[in-house]
């Protein structure tokens, strides 16, 4: 027989389904139940039992929705996560790719916090300090309306900076600041460095408000939780929005392999890339 847990865990697991695309099956259930035991103490109910009476008797406010779509996203991201990408494009994408492109336009998909597209801005003004200089624009969108007040802000703790951060780039694109007067260093990106971003609010599922073309996509670790369907359609519509010959990067455990023959896969250095093919 069914408990409460298994009532709220399997109605939590569909409203997730339905707003984001992002299975929980018996596979991963148990990472959904820790996320709700973090959630029940973060509303203040004593149990999952109360928690679920409260939505029986009075429904899924628009709080606690937001709050469980916010916590079942995967919002784990560093600076420079795999760094044989930002050597793609230190070296490959933006010099030689690119050679002939004057600007370069980026969509960063699930832009999480900001690390990725900071990660970005700070290797195309590397390569500007080396007289190799692109203009550019980085969009980054995200379900989560919290990660992107703090992408917009461009804040991190200590803790952030010290994963994937090197000191040389901390020290020449970051700013140290105290927050109500901590002794513990906060650190924000210098306002050059956001000049060229733009943040929005954007479900992959949902309806996209973008319609000029990105020469680059990055969608990395996303679509790993989604249903076959989800997959197909994200990475068809992808290729609508992108530059002949554009790119497209997932993350290192996702494969384009059986979801489209829009693109061609290229390798540099073990990192894999995703090249729009060329439409006869």
């Amino acid at each position: 027989m069914e408990n409460y847990k298994d009532h709220l865990l399997n109605y939590f697991s569909t409203v997730i389904e339905n707003e984001t695309g992002i299975i929980y099956d018996n596979s991963n259930k148990y990472l959904l139940l820790s996320r709700v035991q973090s959630l029940i103490k973060q509303l203040n109910f004593n149990s999952i039992d109360s928690l679920w009476n409260d939505i029986q008797a009075n429904g899924l406010n628009r709080q606690l929705k937001d709050l469980l779509l916010d916590m079942a996203t995967n919002n784990e991201t560093s600076f420079f996560r795999d760094p044989k990408l930002f050597d793609f494009l230190k070296n490959i994408y933006v010099p030689k790719i690119m050679a002939n492109s004057n600007k370069i336009k980026i969509w960063c998909a699930a832009t999480s916090t900001g690390q990725e597209p900071y990660s970005i801005a700070m290797t195309m003004n590397e390569l500007k300090d080396q007289g190799i200089y692109k203009s550019y624009e980085i969009y980054g969108t995200d379900i989560s309306d919290r990660v992107l007040k703090q992408a917009k802000s461009g804040v991190y703790s200590l803790l952030e900076v010290q994963r994937g951060l090197p000191n040389n780039y901390l020290a020449k694109y970051f700013d140290e600041i105290h927050i109500d007067g901590s002794s513990t260093p906060s650190y924000k990106i210098k306002p050059e460095m956001s000049a060229f971003m733009t943040f929005k609010q954007l479900n992959l599922l949902q309806s996209w408000p973008m319609t000029e073309p990105f020469d680059i996509i990055f969608c990395r670790n996303v679509l790993i939780y989604q249903s076959l369907e989800n997959k197909k359609s994200v990475i068809s519509r992808f290729s609508r929005l992108l530059n002949p010959n554009g790119y497209l990067i997932l993350g290192g455990a996702e494969s384009i392999l059986q979801l489209s023959e829009d693109y061609e896969i290229e390798s540099y250095e073990n990192t894999t890339v995703h090249r729009l093919k060329n439409k006869q």
